[in-house]
């Protein structure tokens, strides 16, 4: 019998603005991988996308009210607040300082696991943590051989291996089929087009309240 405490789960994004493509397949996917609470990380400066961020005022206060009725998900600021680009490996390493004896679990979408040997230090990340897949509509592309292998190397098919050690697997969950992108609703937003059933009622009032993703006037 091993030692570990709870596996903590963790959840990045830029969240700009928050919408139920983030939320629900993260929450479905930690209960297939019995991950009890999961860290809604938000970053301060995406690395792997060119659109610049809202404020960080409006990125907190969406995503505080987004998660309001969802007790397994809290915020962690950390990178939020840092001026410096969000690289995973470094939050990885001092999650793990903060937490020696939980498994920690990485949650991402399909499109990320087949960009991630494109991720600063992306060998390393397995030494920190494991990997909970939430499969997507949009990136049902073929695995290249290079994934294949890694797959092949790390995946699990029960959850219970993500419990039994610290890290070092990836665990694909079958989540959803969400096809919501925040660029796609801050487009929506821009053109007049509606977002409901998309985002959060309370997200989507502040947005309105606030003004947010709003034409740009030329002349």
């Amino acid at each position: 019998m091993n030692n570990l405490r709870p596996a903590l789960g963790i959840f990045g994004g830029t969240f700009d603005p928050i919408h139920y493509g983030h939320i629900k397949p993260v929450i479905d996917a930690a209960q297939q991988a019995c991950v009890q609470s999961v860290a809604m990380l938000p970053c301060h400066i995406p690395v792997h996308k060119n659109h610049v961020p809202s404020a960080t005022e409006h990125r907190l206060a969406m995503l505080k009210l987004a998660i309001e009725e969802y007790p397994q998900l809290y915020i962690d600021e950390r990178e939020i607040h840092n001026s410096a680009p969000s690289f995973t490996i470094h939050t990885l390493r001092a999650l793990r300082a903060e937490y020696p004896k939980h498994p920690l679990c990485f949650f991402i979408g399909m499109d990320s696991l087949h960009s991630l040997t494109k991720w600063h230090e992306w060998q390393a990340l397995f030494d920190y943590c494991h990997f909970v897949v939430s499969c997507r509509p949009d990136t049902q592309t073929s695995i290249s051989s290079d994934l294949q292998q890694l797959l092949n190397a790390r995946q699990v098919e029960t959850n219970n291996a993500l419990h039994n050690a610290l890290c070092g697997k990836i665990y694909l969950a079958d989540t959803p089929e969400m096809a919501i992108s925040s660029s796609d609703i801050r487009q929506r937003i821009q053109r007049g087009l509606s977002t409901e059933n998309m985002l959060p009622p309370k997200v989507r009032s502040y947005i309105q309240t606030h003004k947010l993703y709003q034409p740009r006037t030329t002349f």
